[in-house]
């Protein structure tokens, strides 16, 4: 079928086939007339099939045609900025795009005004908690990679989303996107939708088994390669003096990094770059650099990068940028890297098939894993192939590799809601939006879950009774006559999306609290929670931390636990506390990372979290103790820029963080108003500063005057552009 036979608009016909796109492959052929005519549809198709122009027709049509809203669901923040920016191409037909990953207290009003909205499953699920007043004019949503339903901690949330969407509007059509798995058809049975399914790739895939210096190829053929004692750089070198790209996945952050270091010098041989001081800003290291930056910066000069969830986002999406401009030939990625991100390569290695557990030691990837990670061989324009080659060490291991993963099928996917803790955070939202109010609400509503699809929610009635139980002792919710309604408490917990049992922890800790309680107090209170998470104890390391805890138990808002078996689970909130007080006392990013072994990516997931946390306990605060809510709002500033107290003023400038605040208050700036009287051409000559940031600074205090006295040249601020080589 051609773009001219489709049943949309003439204008966008001609603006697709400018982008490229003139005829539909197989599996879009059968899938947009059916999305077209406002049917649901479940697609479950290889990577690099076409799922996404299925999804933006029907969505430009249900924008164009029936003046309604389209939700566009995705798992991931990174996924969401990607697919803004291509929806952004259709803007010059006065399509709105918002991406909402953000604010998770809000019901996001400015979202009103957009068309389309980007956003990721759990912004979703909490702009249906607040009530968003335009989610009733949604007509289409669409949840892309939708078989992570069965992942245990993104597939509730997006499960409940789709469940309480339909209840919301029934007659709201939607099209889930799926790799290919062996029960599409039971998605399909839960969304009342046409399934179509199909093994078809633009580019020939093939997938095979390094060996003995030859790649096995499941379709009988062998690719002889000389590996000597490094099959993995043989098989990179052979396919970027091709003038392909390489993906290598193994199993471990630092088996990226070494792996990556290791090849560097020969990769950079074939093809080495240059950096500029720009991009090797981004890449150490915005603020500060480290010493896992500076080795990130050498590898990306060398043409290979790294790529794991240990680095920061920005240098996560730098590696990603350049990839795709192809100044980066090979990445070495955790397999968190294939799940959505579109990087498609030539050539695809996959080094491990097991992974470290800490519950149960070396465990097997899933097929439908390693499938994700093979999937992203082919670039569709550039290749004329794909290639997937997994690494076996020996004849049985090769043999167990082409079974169990080369000619096995994708794991069925269920769903994870049944569960008392994931039950826990959804049933309060249910009850408080009114969307059930009784015991029998809320076990018809857990009906049309896609849990009930496949189960028959067998023991669910005593885990939802457990959970109500916990609801009314702890005061979040109210029985009269079988009714069942949210307090004040319990809605506000609902509303700031943090799991109950972090209400009633941080509860505990303010009905303790003390006028003079300090950082590492308030700190522990919040690593306390299940929603901050805590750091894992390393060998030796007990013994250490409960000397300290000997030194401030009695500073401490929650007592030591008399059970011998949670000490450990209290140390270790302990340790991510004391990491946040480094971090907050202005202990240099590379010191904190050294002395807690983590990324920066590690550091800032639990900086993030652990600000959020502070301000439902700011909340909270309102409710049960006031005379603490100044307290943990100014701690949440603080650990929010990693600054102390002196600096809470300077860092409410844009622009300036943790380090320029030093900066400029080491200098004598220590306030708006020292700013103010301050002379701009003496803030633009302070290092980190520059002139465009001191032009910014001086524009932010209302003073326009001053800024058309410093120089236009240089710029040191540090303000980034990526890879411009």
């Amino acid at each position: 079928m051609f773009i001219d036979e489709l049943d949309i608009d003439e204008d966008l016909k001609a603006a697709l086939k400018q982008m490229g796109y003139e005829k539909l492959y197989p599996p879009q052929e059968e899938a947009v007339p059916l999305a077209l005519s406002y049917k649901n549809v479940v697609v479950a198709i290889p990577t690099a099939s076409g799922k996404s122009l299925i999804a933006y027709l029907a969505a430009l049509k249900h924008v164009r045609e029936k003046k309604g809203k389209v939700l566009y669901i995705v798992p991931l923040r990174a996924l969401a900025s990607e697919k803004g920016e291509e929806l952004h191409k259709f803007s010059s037909f006065g399509i709105k795009v918002a991406v909402a990953t953000g604010d998770l207290d809000s019901d996001d009003r400015r979202l009103g005004d957009a068309d389309i909205i980007v956003a990721t499953s759990e912004k979703a699920d909490s702009v249906l908690r607040h009530n968003g007043r335009w989610l009733s004019s949604v007509t289409l949503t669409i949840a892309d990679e939708v078989h992570l339903i069965h992942d245990p901690s993104r597939g509730p949330t997006l499960e409940m989303a789709l469940s309480k969407l339909r209840s919301i509007n029934p007659e709201m059509q939607i099209i889930a996107l799926s790799a290919t798995i062996s029960n599409a058809d039971m998605l399909a049975q839960w969304l009342d939708a046409e399934l179509v399914s199909s093994d078809w790739r633009p580019i020939p895939l093939r997938e095979g088994v390094y060996y003995d210096g030859e790649i096995w190829f499941s379709d009988n053929t062998r690719i002889a390669i000389d590996g000597g004692k490094d099959p993995i750089w043989a098989l990179i070198e052979n396919t970027v003096k091709e003038g392909g790209q390489c993906l290598v996945f193994v199993n471990a952050r630092r088996s990226t990094e070494s792996l990556a270091t290791r090849m560097t010098p020969k990769m950079k041989r074939i093809t080495g770059k240059v950096l500029n001081d720009e991009d090797r800003i981004i890449l150490e290291g915005e603020e500060e650099s480290t010493s896992m930056g500076k080795k990130l910066a050498s590898c990306v000069e060398g043409g290979i990068a790294f790529h794991h969830a240990g680095l920061s986002y920005e240098q996560r999406h730098a590696v990603e940028q350049g990839f795709r401009e192809g100044h980066i030939r090979c990445i070495v990625a955790t397999p968190t890297l294939a799940a959505g991100i579109n990087l498609p390569a030539r050539r695809v290695i996959v080094r491990d098939v097991t992974r470290f557990d800490s519950n149960q030691g070396i465990t097997p990837i899933s097929v439908m894993e390693v499938k994700q990670m093979c999937g992203r061989a082919g670039r569709p324009r550039f290749d004329p192939y794909g290639e997937a080659v997994l690494i076996a060490r020996n004849e049985i291991e090769r043999d167990h590799i082409v079974i169990s993963y080369l000619l096995a099928d994708s794991e069925m996917v269920y769903s994870k809601l049944g569960s008392e803790p994931v039950l826990r955070s959804h049933l309060l939202g249910l009850l408080a939006t009114g969307t059930v109010s009784s015991y029998e609400g809320i076990m018809t509503f857990l009906r049309s879950t896609f849990l009930a699809q496949h189960s028959e929610m067998v023991g669910l009635e005593e885990v939802v009774d457990s959970v109500i139980d916990f609801f009314i002792k702890e005061g979040m919710v109210t029985e009269y006559n079988g009714a069942l309604s949210t307090t004040f408490y319990g809605k506000r917990v609902s509303d700031m999306y943090i799991d109950p049992l972090s209400a009633v922890s941080l509860r505990s800790a303010l009905q303790s609290w003390r006028e003079n309680a300090n950082d590492i107090a308030l700190l522990h209170a919040i690593c306390s929670t299940p929603d901050v998470m805590s750091l894992y104890l390393r060998k030796g390391e007990r013994d250490e931390l409960l000397s300290a805890l000997d030194k401030i138990e009695n500073s401490l808002l929650l007592p030591v636990p008399d059970d011998m078996s949670e000490l450990d689970f209290f140390l270790a909130d302990l340790k991510a506390a004391m990491m946040l007080c480094e971090w907050v006392s202005e202990t240099s990013e590379e010191d904190i990372l050294k002395q807690f072994s983590i990324g920066p990516g590690d550091l800032r997931n639990r900086v993030d979290s652990a600000e959020w946390i502070l301000y439902a306990m700011s909340e909270l605060a309102g409710i049960f103790r006031p005379e603490a809510k100044d307290s943990i709002s100014r701690m949440r500033i603080r650990v929010k820029y990693g600054i102390g107290e002196q600096l809470l003023e300077l860092v409410s400038l844009r622009g300036v963080g943790r380090s320029r605040a030093r900066i400029l208050y080491n200098a004598g700036f220590q306030t708006l108003d020292d700013l103010r009287r301050a002379d701009i051409n003496r803030l633009s000559s302070l290092r980190g500063i520059g002139p465009k940031l001191a032009v910014s600074i001086k524009s932010q205090l209302g003073l326009e005057e001053d800024v058309n006295r410093v120089p236009a040249d240089t710029d040191n601020s540090g303000q980034s552009r990526l890879f411009d080589f």
